[in-house]
């Protein structure tokens, strides 16, 4: 083979740039069908959601000064930043995913409300747009990027509120908030219905904590999700 295309070269000198054009082009076309696939970008893949570099370095920069600016703490361990950046990223994909599965969709008018509802981009209580367009370009974000990300985000708590509302007191939980209103109720006084609420309410906070933590489990433990650790 190598004897065959030395000789065309030497009578056919164009034949070997041919050659090495349509390698040159072979690279260039791998190179590109890779990068369309999980790629070198791809830290996760959640269901038909990525995970990609850039995502996962702000969260890892959002904990970093969560740590040092609120709690004060400088000597986290980096692997303590990864664990909880790539943990909260896959759950709030996998919430993205559920929130496809329920049908869930955030109009227009819900992103429009949303962003302008938002302090950081008003002045004197009010939305500016070119505030607004300078504090993204500050932050080196697009309008349709940072639009793109409050509209999952929007899907998100949809998805969150759907669960947490289905959460309901059972008949025997019910009682139980009964039960303890009237053990702190005093002898001879009358019921306190603003007391026997709150007690209900801490009951139904309680439980939907719960339920929100078991649902997130279920959804962490779909076998549609991908971590390529050697990314982190």
């Amino acid at each position: 083979m190598l004897r065959t295309m030395r000789e065309g070269s030497q009578k056919h000198p164009w034949i070997l740039w041919v050659i090495l054009i349509a390698i040159a082009i072979t690279f260039v076309i791998v190179g590109a069908w890779d990068n369309q696939g999980s790629g070198p970008n791809t830290v996760a893949e959640v269901g038909p959601y990525k995970v990609t570099q850039q995502e996962y370095r702000r969260a890892k920069q959002r904990y970093a000064r969560f740590y040092r600016d609120q709690l004060k703490q400088d000597d986290v361990k980096d692997e303590t930043i990864q664990q909880l950046a790539i943990d909260s990223l896959v759950t709030n994909k996998s919430w993205q995913v559920l929130a496809d599965e329920f049908g869930l969709v955030v109009s227009p008018k819900e992103l429009h409300d949303a962003i302008v509802s938002q302090k950081d981009f008003q002045k004197d209580g009010v939305f500016n747009a070119e505030y607004y367009q300078r504090l993204l370009t500050a932050n080196r974000t697009k309008p349709h990027d940072y639009e793109k990300q409050r509209r999952n985000e929007l899907l998100i708590e949809k998805a969150r509120l759907m669960v947490s509302e289905a959460t309901a007191l059972t008949p025997t939980e019910l009682q139980e908030v009964k039960d303890l209103h009237a053990r702190q109720t005093l002898d001879g006084a009358e019921p306190d219905m603003k007391m026997f609420e709150q007690i209900k309410m801490q009951f139904v906070l309680q439980k939907k904590q719960r339920a929100m933590q078991a649902f997130q489990a279920a959804l962490r433990a779909r076998e549609d999700i991908t971590i390529h650790e050697e990314m982190l």
